[in-house]
């Protein structure tokens, strides 16, 4: 994985390393993909220029047509004496299906902006699996897209590869700006170096972080950014043993199969909410669940425990109210408005730094997994994706419930009263 800043030259040292790649016998067929034509045509000819400057045995540039699902796809191809090729073409999510044979290379450039990139990326790291190896370079286009969440995994250890980054700064540390000016046959300077990194920067505006710094945009969607995430997180929080019999809350988000079953107990400390520990299972029955929530309001003594209360959740929320009584168990209807609320409830506590949470990757992940989109009327629908193989953004729901209950208290969660607020949590907010 590659994240680069925008036009500094990297799929040009590509085109070098595909030619040499291409053009050994110990190497390996070469298979690009791009998101626009130009661009695969610029690629393509930028590997005829260094087979022509390496003396490379390499055939003359040539065009062919791949098929793909009926669909025909425009392809440049360079044979090379090796008996190995070059073949470029537009992103084809699955033009690289059964190829990828100990050797080959897969290169997708500037894969943030091709069509379909899960696809893409899932052909394209199959080639691993026979030997082969696989090149994603590109600049950021927001921290939602496929390719910032591929770095982010690569970066976190969740998944195998290796993570480069080549910002505007170091490009020119290693030479960029005499490069440029030495092809247009100018002296280099300092000062003319600084000069036209201010006016590129100027030229980029609010978008210079995204296109020269490899910092993915903040936004795409993305209910909380990251950013905002990693602020509130600390090494001290998710420890049961730091509770301190403050007020604490509990919200609960109720699954039974595919997705995970997830209680999160907050604690307040001072005007800070603390993540004292979060219960994740999968799979478990309802009687094991109202269990692990009978022994964490045991434990913590939570003045509110706020239950998601819709579908299978209406008889998971009588139950709990028949063990701990309706004064400490809210049912919660999670649709329309009452659902962006919670969320709402969560987003504050994030964004006012008022809440702390532990450094852990999966619930990151989580956090980030909630998308908002404008709804028919206007108002903002959450979407949750699904942040892994294990869940639907169960933890952020969880969290966003406890972070409800504590800022209601003992008032109207779900609907109905519940008896006046709790006195330790009066005030908060």
């Amino acid at each position: 994985m590659i994240e680069k800043a925008r036009r500094i030259g990297i799929s040009w040292a590509e085109a070098y390393d595909a030619v040499m790649h291409a053009g050994s016998k110990r190497g390996g067929n070469v298979y690009y993909q791009a998101y626009n034509l130009e661009m695969t045509r610029g690629f393509i000819e930028d590997c005829a220029g260094w087979a022509e400057r390496l003396q490379s045995r390499a055939g003359a540039l040539g065009e062919t047509l791949i098929v793909e699902d009926g669909r025909a796809v425009r392809a440049f191809r360079i044979a090379f004496g090796s008996g190995n090729e070059i073949l470029a073409m537009t992103s084809a999510p699955r033009a690289f299906r059964s190829k990828g044979r100990p050797g080959d290379l897969a290169i997708v450039d500037e894969a943030a902006f091709v069509d379909d990139l899960g696809e893409v990326l899932k052909a394209a790291l199959a080639f691993r699996v026979w030997g082969g190896r696989a090149h994603v370079i590109s600049t950021h286009n927001g921290e939602a897209n496929p390719f910032a969440a591929l770095c982010r995994e690569i970066d976190e250890g969740a998944r195998p590869g290796s993570l480069h980054r080549t910002t505007l700064k170091e490009a020119l540390a290693q030479g960029l700006f005499r490069r440029i000016v030495e092809g247009q046959g100018r002296p280099w300077s300092a000062a003319a170096e600084a000069e036209w990194e201010g006016a590129l920067r100027a030229e980029y505006g609010s978008h210079s972080g995204e296109e020269l710094d490899c910092i993915p945009a903040a936004g795409g969607g993305a209910w909380l950014a990251w950013d905002a995430i990693r602020a509130c997180e600390d090494p001290s929080a998710g420890d049961p043993a730091a509770f301190a019999g403050g007020g604490a809350t509990v919200g609960v988000d109720v699954a039974r199969r595919r997705d995970l079953w997830v209680a999160a107990v907050l604690e307040q400390v001072g005007d800070v909410l603390w993540l004292r520990e979060l219960a994740v299972r999968q799979g478990i029955p309802f009687s094991q669940q109202r269990a692990i929530v009978s022994d964490l309001a045991a434990r913590y003594r939570p003045v509110r425990i706020a239950v998601d209360q819709t579908g299978m959740g209406e008889a998971v929320v009588e139950q709990l109210q028949e063990d701990l009584g309706r004064t400490v168990v809210e049912g919660v209807l999670m649709s329309g408005p009452r659902r962006l609320d919670v969320a709402t409830a969560l987003r504050e506590a994030v964004e006012d730094r008022r809440l702390r949470v532990p450094p852990d990757a999966e619930l990151r992940r989580d956090l980030h997994a909630i998308r908002a989109e404008a709804g028919p009327t206007g108002a903002p629908r959450l979407l949750a994706e699904r942040s892994g193989t294990d869940g639907h953004a169960d933890r952020f729901w969880a969290l966003a419930l406890a972070c409800t209950a504590a800022r209601e208290g003992s008032a109207t969660i779900g609907g109905a009263s519940a008896g006046p607020r709790a006195a330790g949590l009066a005030g908060f907010y």
